[in-house]
């Protein structure tokens, strides 16, 4: 007997490469094969809706230690299954993150580990990538001991912390996660150096974090193109984030990178105790809002839909285990409709852009565990 089994819903599953109206039956907390002739103890009716792979949120802050923090387990309710912590601790403080809170909270959650000893505490506290104060033995056993757990090594590299250091926090950071192997995810709002040379820095698997924010040096050039280092940036394996923020995203970046096909990788929401669900017109809100936007952009539902499943998923290592659909994965499910509704969307400037799409999560299930269900479901 099945636990659970997802009928006549249309499944989208870009690691599958599946576009169909199929049934997903889950047992023991995976998908597993569907057969006609065997019961289930519930059955969900997915007429009319979306079923997709749960959602993965890239770039959050959930250290509730840092007045940036949002709770992870608030987010079920929009179809997210998974999210990663952007640096919001640092080598001095990951363990406190990892024993106290990630271990306790439901939903699952990974991590970068910032480069500054604290990582983001908030309370309008900035890093300070003073380069001599970065730890590399300390660093180097933080990650080894949670290496099922951090992904990576996150840098805020922006004036307002580089300060009179120039490149030089960079290229450390860059050094460092070559020596131990891992990604860096890079903040480039409001860059010290121009966005070519920072990009060119960057090599094949580290992240381009906010890539239409549209403070000082941008993607664009002059003539409101895509200038030719991301192209060749993305072809040598540089994964670009759109993590919008509440200061992070410009419409007129972003419709000129889109008029040239130049996606994000990912899609995520830089998600903080200030930006969530927070009421009238938003950048954030959630990520089925931010998903959303990208829709009424002109960003196909596939690509928007792999940009929260199937890429998340590899970049994190858990490729084959969540991100899909797939028999043998880990059963995390959303089940949306697509609502024809007005919404409004804002950038960090204040423009706004009115959208006829909106994702609206019904279910989420996390290991085959119903954790959200709409009453009219």
């Amino acid at each position: 007997m099945y636990d659970l089994v997802i009928e006549n819903g249309f499944v989208i599953d870009p690691y599958e490469k599946i576009e169909e109206k199929k049934t997903i039956a889950i047992k023991d907390g995976y998908i597993v094969p569907y057969k006609v002739n065997i019961d289930a103890i519930y059955k969900i009716d997915a007429s009319g809706k979306y079923v997709f792979p749960g959602f993965i949120d890239f770039h959050t802050h959930v250290y509730q230690a840092s007045t940036l923090a949002v709770n992870p387990d608030l987010l079920f309710p929009y179809g997210v299954t998974t999210v990663v912590d952007q640096g919001t601790a640092g080598y001095i403080n990951f363990e406190d993150f990892y024993c106290n809170e990630i271990v306790s909270k439901t939903m699952r959650i990974k991590s970068f580990v910032n480069i500054y000893p604290i990582g983001q505490p908030g309370g309008n506290i900035e890093e300070c990538l003073d380069p001599n104060i970065f730890n590399e033995n300390q660093l180097a056993n933080i990650i080894c001991k949670y290496k099922n757990n951090i992904i990576g090594i996150k840098i805020r590299f922006s004036k307002n912390t580089v300060g009179d250091f120039g490149i030089e926090p960079l290229q450390k950071t860059l050094n460092i996660a070559e020596k131990l192997k891992v990604p860096v995810c890079v903040h480039t709002t409001n860059p010290p150096i121009a966005t070519e040379k920072l990009v060119s820095m960057l090599r094949k698997g580290d992240i381009y974090c906010h890539v239409f924010q549209g403070n000082g040096n941008t993607i664009i050039n002059s003539n409101s193109v895509v200038k030719k280092e991301f192209w060749e940036a993305k072809k040598k394996g540089i994964i670009f984030d759109a993590a919008n923020g509440r200061l992070n995203f410009s419409y007129d970046v972003a419709q000129s990178a889109l008029a040239e096909k130049f996606f994000p990788d990912i899609i995520s929401t830089d998600l903080t105790s200030v930006s969530f669900n927070t009421p009238g017109v938003s950048m954030v809100k959630n990520l089925p809002f931010v998903m959303s936007k990208y829709l009424s952009l002109g960003v196909p539902l596939n690509s928007v839909i792999q940009s929260v499943t199937e890429i998340p998923a590899r970049l994190m290592g858990m490729e084959n285990i969540i991100g899909t659909l797939k028999e043998g994965a880990q059963a995390d499910v959303c089940i949306c409709e697509i609502k024809s509704t007005l919404h409004s969307f804002a950038d960090a400037c204040g423009k706004e852009k009115k959208g006829d799409i909106y994702l609206s999560p019904e279910a989420t299930i996390l290991n085959g565990k119903i954790l959200y269900l709409n009453e009219n479901i």
